[in-house]
């Protein structure tokens, strides 16, 4: 289990941030008031406290995005991993936080207002809200203080990127080389029959020869779920098909009337009747220039992002408390390696202090 993860770290890395990100609006009230007495310190970022209360928050929040099977899957070794990983992403937002401030950054009260109201909007009605925050603990002006101190941040990545354009030839060069993201597969809707033997896809094809409906033989003889709804199994991408049955619909797919001769599909026979389809389309240029332009912009930004970090952990003094460096495993990377939220690759579907 260990080793798959290690595997795919940056993956869970990514994740990890990510999900912070979505839920620093609705837990982080607590964020500010970490240094209290009284609670337990997880870690120290240059005299800041970040305590076990707000550590263990962000980590239910993390981990909350898990169904019961998959957490029951992870060993105590696991949970550790990913503990200390919400620790370092904790880390890293306290130290962008505290560079904004020394930059100078500052944030409006027009502009918390404006975020507050997005996540109000999130909710069906005002009390629903207030019951939410205070489920969480917070107070409005606690989650205006996390808004204010998110926006900061925000500001700071977004001005590491203010003075980098984004060539047209660049963004060109990478729609050429990543033609597969813009690109839909061919999708079939299909009915389908199923059977466990030749024998018996041949028999339902005589049928179907002589006249008889594919909807009525195939609730009559068919053995998969499909045969309550006569065969239809809706719109089906061809990525998801095997060679032998992309070829063998690709000559019945302009005559609804046709079907395909069985076709052996892992232990089972299958029949296909092709109701309509639509053409591999690839998406041109023009329409998605713009989203490939940002999602380079977003990378820069994460890049340069990822930077900034390395430059204030050098020079910042953080302190992890014993008992979670004692967890840490060996081959979890350094801090340094820690990324922060990145674009989401287009693709063909994409179209300071308060004053």
């Amino acid at each position: 289990m260990m080793r798959a993860l290690r595997k795919n770290l940056d993956i869970i890395l990514i994740i990890v941030v990510i999900a912070f990100a979505v839920t620093i609006y609705y837990g982080y009230g607590s964020y500010r008031r970490s240094g209290r007495a009284g609670q337990a310190v997880a870690a120290t970022v240059n005299h800041t406290a970040i305590s076990f209360s707000t550590l263990d928050q962000a980590f239910r929040n993390f981990l909350s995005q898990y169904d019961s099977k998959t957490l029951s899957s992870w060993d105590e070794k696991t949970f550790d991993l990913l503990r200390r990983l919400v620790l370092e992403n904790l880390i890293n937002n306290e130290l962008l936080y505290q560079e904004a401030r020394a930059r100078k950054i500052r944030v409006s009260s027009k502009e918390i207002e404006t975020e507050l109201e997005k996540i109000r909007a999130q909710f069906p009605s005002e009390s629903e809200f207030r019951r939410y925050l205070e489920y969480q603990g917070l107070t409005l002006s606690a989650l205006r203080e996390s808004l204010r101190r998110e926006l900061m941040i925000q500001k700071l990545t977004e001005s590491l990127v203010a003075d980098l354009p984004v060539p047209d030839e660049e963004v060109q060069k990478y729609y050429e080389e990543h033609q597969d993201l813009f690109t839909t597969p061919a999708q079939y809707h299909l009915l389908r029959m199923t059977f466990l033997s030749r024998e018996d896809a041949e028999k339902a094809l005589r049928r179907l020869y002589l006249g008889e409906e594919f909807a009525k033989v195939a609730q009559e003889v068919s053995l998969d779920e499909a045969a309550k709804k006569g065969g239809d199994i809706g719109w089906v991408s061809e990525v998801g098909l095997s060679q032998e049955v992309r070829e063998a619909l690709e000559k019945v797919k302009d005559d609804p009337r046709n079907v395909t001769p069985p076709l052996k599909v892992g232990d089972t026979y299958v029949i296909y009747r092709v109701l309509e389809w639509k053409p591999r389309e690839v998406k041109a240029f023009e329409d998605v220039k713009e989203n490939i332009r940002q999602y380079l912009l977003e990378e820069q930004k994460r890049v340069r992002t990822e930077h900034l970090l390395a430059e204030l952990r050098k020079k910042s003094t953080i302190t992890i408390s014993e008992a979670l460096a004692r967890t840490t495993s060996p081959e979890t990377p350094a801090p340094s390696e820690t990324p922060v939220p990145s674009g989401t690759p287009p693709t063909a579907d994409s179209e300071g202090e308060a004053e």
